[in-house]
């Protein structure tokens, strides 16, 4: 049976942007974007996160710290009961023109072809309209731009 999906961008809208966030040690976390993804979870849908992340092809961080400021993200919304499924990025630069970098729809078509996922009903999370809610309109699925005039960051 298909699933559904709140796709989630990380910096931004889970956490504070660095930017080119990395180290473990600067992730501070958006307390509205918990509670949402908390919400959608217990309406029974899954969580998989999409992010660019040039700062890889850029040279200012690996792909391994790339990744260990994710585990750490997902152990922290973890301890709020929030689970991340699954993880998708994209590492190119807006200049290298690739078809994963939002709002373009690869990482989307990825997930699709990992998970039976009915797209329709599923959402996408952002903190920009020009990129995570185009990438939504492109899809033609709903989707959240989170205002951050009222900032309540986790402890």
């Amino acid at each position: 049976m298909p699933i559904r999906v709140l796709f989630v961008d990380r910096d931004g809208t889970i956490n504070v942007d660095c930017p080119y966030c990395h180290d473990p040690s600067d992730l501070r976390i958006y307390m509205d974007a918990v509670y949402l993804m908390r919400e959608y979870s217990e309406s029974g849908y899954s969580i998989i996160m999409i992010t660019n992340q040039s700062g890889i092809n850029r040279g200012y961080f690996t792909i391994d710290q790339m990744n260990a400021f994710n585990r750490e993200l997902s152990a922290r919304l973890k301890k709020f009961g929030v689970h991340i499924d699954s993880i998708y990025y994209c590492p190119h630069k807006p200049e290298e023109k690739c078809r994963c970098r939002k709002p373009e729809r690869g990482m989307i078509d990825m997930a699709t072809h990992d998970f039976d996922i009915d797209l329709k009903n599923s959402i996408i999370l952002g903190d920009r309209d020009d990129v995570d809610g185009e990438l939504a309109r492109r899809i033609g699925i709903n989707y959240i731009i989170l205002n951050r005039n009222k900032i309540e960051l986790a402890d």
